[in-house]
């Protein structure tokens, strides 16, 4: 009934509310239903088809006294999930008259606003779906080493925002002090001056962390319910195995010059900058923004245009001449250059000295020459100026030229594909925006970027060719129609072959299917998947800062901060980590000194977090929601099977081994070598039983690594109830 809260029977007592229904909002609810959580949707109007699934309430979720019907003094987080910024930031401070102790997610697109909010109201988090999405749509699309960015210890993430058209520019704070750290995935080649260099070496040279290791020998991946397996550090690097490294932009191009690839690409300088241009922003003063200024103008006079520099060349040599053809005529060096710039503007007339009979003949052709080649110069110089006006942010709009190649090309204007083409401008590639809507806001904005804005048809092959679609580098397909993203994404592959694409895909389930079975046709995203995650996290967990993602996986960043009622208060970091499968990238206690990446491996996992301090963890939606409801995974110990050994020889090295894994002599385990296969190890850790196993195998064995958790051991759904 129409203004009556709805039950569906399962769920008495929501904790959470959900303002709005739309796709965000239903994939949002599908995870927080995964995780047990008990919601209540207020919405104008909701599918009948999805009545029976939660507790609903019709009605506008901006009037109080439906907010009131809904429960809203008890309920412990609200998610604002209407696609308006106005309507959440209104209803934000609505929620928080009614309920002053609830966490508030707000969907807000305008960051000045979010990060204003963020800032005035406790417990509030602003989230973006297009600035969580757009990192992943545009390094995709450019990079194959680059896989994303965060910053710590704030964290603040730091999307585009939105041209005058849409939102007011108006910024409402100072950003406060940040450091950025990239991820980069690097594929260990045979000329890599990182070959065989031990992973805790790396990580201690360019004070990186290593997320992930994919050793070419296999000995990986062997959990099903654990995303950060541990790895054993001191392994070296061998040609083939493959490696995710957090890390600041200055290593970042170290690591790739180590591992024999050039920091060339536009991605890759403007990964490396990032950092820079932050420290010159927060600067702020005089000397250093003339400092950044006069860098930027030499930068430009290398980078001019040909024409520029063969008129400044032509310029020049004209006044150089002037003045030596007036010195010949006893003209003082200030008078000669002022008179050679009068004839290089068409003054000839006015000259006095050319009116004498006793001017030498050879100074009066010079200077006749000078006055043609001038006013050559003038017009081509009034050109260029008139040129630069008119393309200049004060002018009429950024005139940008079609380019030749290795550009980018967006198919439809919005606010993710905006957001899209500022990072690849920020990059330094040019881009073809190609848009049928002529009243889009949006072209405007795209024109001032520097973009080449097409009004057709994308799906035409026509349209795709006048975009230059044979020569260019990538092709990002984000209109809101999935189908009409697949028809662009064929007729670009029927014209350019093989070219990197990236498409936008509504539903996650559809995109991952995509991804399955239609490789060759490019990579899907699904936007609303990847805001889920976020905004499902968000309300469990508390502030997200960072996406990234990797193997199919969201890997989301966010900050604990330890409290005497959370669960894991009394824990140390190693039990932390591998309890709720976690990486922890900042440990701060006070009064000791923020300790960013931790060796949780080494004594430093050890230290037993204790209330009042805040970390900063990288996990998956499942991991953190676990964390908030203090469900933790199962311990996973792991065994090696001996399958055969090939040499005699190493018998007694192999039983020496194996003797100091399972502390039993050798004598009791010489039988197992007569029945192999056979295991030969106790359960271990994860990274013990990978060191075993290696160091068997370059005793010519073949060995296996398995899970000692059986399946029936494996930790039940969560159903726990929200923390407050």
């Amino acid at each position: 009934m129409a203004g009556q809260l709805q039950d569906n029977g399962r769920n008495p007592g929501a904790s959470i509310l959900v303002c709005g229904y739309n796709d965000l909002a239903e994939s949002t609810l599908e995870i927080l239903e995964e995780f047990g959580q008990r919601a209540v949707v207020v919405a104008p109007c909701l599918p009948p088809s999805r009545k029976g699934e939660w507790q609903y309430l019709e009605g506008d979720p901006q009037q109080a006294e439906v907010l009131r019907r809904a429960g809203i003094e008890r309920i412990k987080v609200a998610l604002l999930l209407e696609d308006n910024d106005q309507a959440n930031f209104e209803l934000a401070l609505l929620i928080r008259d009614l309920n002053p102790q609830a966490r508030i997610v707000s969907r807000l697109f305008n960051t000045g606003l979010a990060r204003y909010l963020d800032s005035i109201l406790p417990q509030h988090f602003s989230l973006s779906v297009a600035g969580l999405a757009a990192p992943a749509f545009a390094l995709k699309a450019v990079s194959d080493e680059f896989v994303g960015y965060f910053e710590l210890p704030q964290l603040e993430a730091q999307p585009a925002t939105l041209p005058p058209e849409l939102a007011d520019p108006l910024y409402f704070g100072a950003p406060q002090e940040t450091t950025l750290w990239n991820v980069v995935e690097l594929t260990i080649g045979y000329n890599s001056r990182l070959l065989h260099m031990p992973l805790s070496e790396l990580e201690e040279t360019f004070r990186a962390r290593v997320l992930f290791h994919y050793p070419v020998d296999g000995l990986s991946n062997f959990s099903e319910s654990r995303i950060f397996d541990d790895f054993d550090h001191e392994a070296k690097l061998l040609e083939g195995d493959r490696i995710l490294v957090i890390c600041d932009p200055r290593a970042y191009l170290q690591l790739l010059e180590r591992n024999g690839r050039r920091g060339s690409s536009r991605a890759q300088r403007w990964a490396s900058g990032q950092v820079q241009d932050k420290r010159q922003r927060r600067r702020g003063k005089s000397f250093g923004r003339l400092l950044s200024w006069l860098r930027r103008s030499l930068q430009g006079l290398l980078q001019v245009k040909p024409i520029v520099r063969t008129l400044a060349f032509t310029l020049g040599a004209m006044l150089v001449l002037g003045v030596i053809n007036f010195r010949a005529i006893g003209k003082p060096v200030f008078d000669a250059l002022l008179l050679t710039i009068v004839v290089l503007t068409g003054g000839y007339g006015d000259i006095e000295a050319f009116q004498q009979a006793e001017t030498p003949l050879g100074v009066k052709v010079v200077a006749v020459v000078m006055t043609l080649v001038g006013a050559a110069l003038v017009g081509l110089l009034y050109g260029l100026v008139t040129d630069k006006l008119v393309s200049s942010r004060f002018g009429l709009g950024r005139a940008a030229h079609m380019p030749k190649g290795d550009h980018g090309v967006i198919a439809g204007l919005g606010r993710l594909s905006y957001l899209v083409l500022q990072l690849l401008r920020q990059m330094g590639y040019e881009v073809v925006a190609v848009e049928p809507d002529a009243d889009n806001p949006l072209l405007g904005a795209a024109e001032r970027e520097g973009a080449v804005v097409i009004r057709g048809n994308y799906a035409l092959a026509s349209t795709l060719q006048q975009a230059r679609i044979q020569s260019s580098r990538c092709l990002i397909c984000t209109t809101p129609d999935d189908l009409t993203n697949l028809e662009t994404a064929l007729t670009a592959h029927s014209l350019h072959p093989g070219i990197r694409t990236i498409l936008r895909v509504t539903d996650a389930e559809v995109a991952a299917r995509m991804q399955r079975h239609l490789q060759a046709l490019g990579i899907s995203y699904s936007p609303t998947a990847l805001g889920a995650r976020a905004f499902a996290t968000a309300a469990l967990a508390g502030a997200v800062y960072g996406t990234l993602t990797w193997e199919g996986e969201t890997l989301l960043v966010t900050l604990l901060e330890v409290s005497a009622h959370d669960p894991y208060l009394g824990l140390s970091l190693r039990q932390l980590a591998q309890d709720y499968d976690l990486a922890i990238l900042l440990h701060h206690s006070r009064p000791d000194r923020p300790c960013v990446f931790p060796k949780i491996w080494q004594k430093e996992g050890e230290t037993v977090l204790k209330r009042g301090d805040r970390l900063y963890v990288m996990g998956t939606v499942g991991s953190l929601i676990r964390l908030a409801q203090g469900w933790p995974l199962p311990p996973e110990l792991y065994q090696v099977r001996l399958l055969e050994y090939r040499n005699p020889y190493f018998e007694d090295e192999i039983l020496s081994t194996l003797a100091f894994y399972a502390r039993l002599p050798k004598t009791a385990l010489k039988p197992l070598l007569r029945c192999l296969p056979a295991v030969v190890s106790p359960p271990l850790p994860r990274d013990k039983a990978i060191k075993l196993a290696r160091q068997l195998r370059k005793m010519s064995t073949e060995v296996q690594v398995f899970a000692h958790v059986q399946a029936s051991e494996r930790i039940p759904r969560c159903r726990g109830r929200l923390h407050g």
